[in-house]
């Protein structure tokens, strides 16, 4: 199963393959804020440390959600990541 690593919080939890990063935050007690989780008020945004390749692609929405934003090409909205395989974010 996937790791997920909360670099801010300190925590790390196994989730199956497929769970939405935000179900693995609140679940963890992690403190990624979240309002909209549509992907567009940007309150989640998070840096993504390790494994970005194991969070799945960019939808157009979240990319212009983060262009709009000026995000850094390390950022993505945690409401719009899937986790399947290990990673580590932080808060910016």
């Amino acid at each position: 199963m996937p790791k997920v690593t909360f670099k801010t919080d300190g925590k790390t939890v196994e989730v199956p393959a497929g769970t939405p990063l935000t179900q693995v935050a609140e679940d963890a007690g992690a403190s990624i804020p979240f309002s909209c989780k549509a992907g567009v008020c940007v309150s989640c945004i998070v840096n993504i440390v390790k494994g970005m390749e194991n969070i799945g692609p960019l939808t157009e929405n979240e990319k212009a959600t983060l262009e709009g934003f000026g995000a850094k090409p390390n950022q993505r909205l945690a409401c719009q990541c899937i986790v399947n395989g290990d990673i580590e974010v932080e808060n910016p």
